[in-house]
């Protein structure tokens, strides 16, 4: 058996699980990746082609006395698509009736809470957590109890535009060699890491692909110090109110582009002792899932 026949992608969908009340439940969703294992009672139909690219919306700067416009940047909208499945019976010694199966799967999927789509590939896993968006199409009008499945078109809506990865990480401590170690983005969006510093010393951090450096206040020891370098939330530490403000004007203006290693070789830690370590992580988005 192999966990992708023919390179094909594995997909899973998740139930809210505790968080809306219900049992922690997974939906095998890919057919041929069954071997050996019994159905859940919901596949993948075919037709499941919306799912790779988000819309936009163009924002412009236009005046009455000029013509055409400005371009001002682009808003990428809430992900839209249709998950095409076949709900049917299940067999064997634990076989469920049509109507048990479908029960449980429409209780994973609704307007008031998130599920999560996995596509599992040999590049990795991605993501979305979604809603139903609107009601399921019945594709084929047939007796659902007597033929013992059922069709369905599934309308689905993602806040979170991007397909996420699973975090890649970098961990160092101090006397650590940084020679030739890199972090990784394995998504194609360009993203800036999270940081977690732990003093005591004066830390000198890469700043995304670039030359650049930015370095810290001395930290104490045993501060703790969690940055999100794309300045999206406060520095904060666990020993001093405004850590921010300590950095002076240095800001962190660089990021890893998609695909692309952030090397480390110029990380240091000046005075600092064997518990000084900073830990670089990256939430890798993308625009498909393969």
């Amino acid at each position: 058996m192999t966990f992708f026949p023919d390179n094909t992608a594995n997909v899973v969908l998740a139930g809210p699980g505790e968080a809306a009340d219900l049992p922690e439940r997974a939906w095998y969703l890919s057919e041929h990746h069954l071997v050996g294992r019994e159905s859940g009672g919901v596949v993948l139909a075919s037709g499941w082609a919306d799912y790779t690219e988000p819309k936009g919306k163009h924002l412009w700067f236009e005046t009455a006395r000029g013509d055409g416009a400005i371009w001002l940047g682009a808003v990428i909208e809430p992900r839209r698509f249709s998950i095409p499945v076949l709900v049917h019976r299940t067999h064997g010694q634990y076989g469920k009736p049509f109507h048990q199966v479908e029960d449980s799967f429409w209780s994973d999927i609704w307007y008031e809470y998130q599920s999560r789509l996995y596509v599992n590939t040999k590049r990795g896993v991605k993501f979305v957590d979604f809603r139903l968006d609107d009601a399921p199409a019945v594709v084929h009008d047939i007796d659902p109890e007597f033929e013992g499945f059922q069709p369905y078109l599934i309308p689905v809506v993602v806040e979170k535009t991007w397909w996420f990865g699973t975090p890649e990480e970098f961990a160092w401590r101090n006397g650590e060699p940084v020679e030739k170690k890199t972090l990784f983005n394995s998504g194609d969006r360009k993203q800036m890491p999270l940081l977690t510093l732990k003093g005591p010393g004066v830390f000198q951090i890469p700043d995304g692909v670039s030359t650049n450096v930015v370095t810290t206040p001395n930290l104490k020891a045993g501060e703790v110090v969690v940055m999100h370098t794309d300045m999206s939330v406060k520095p904060k530490s666990n020993m001093r109110s405004n850590f921010y403000g300590d950095l002076g004007g240095q800001r962190f203006r660089s990021f890893v582009p998609g695909r692309r290693h952030m090397e480390m070789s110029r990380l240091k830690c000046i005075g600092g002792n064997a518990a000084s370590s900073a830990v670089f992580t990256i939430h890798p988005k993308s625009r498909r899932p393969f």
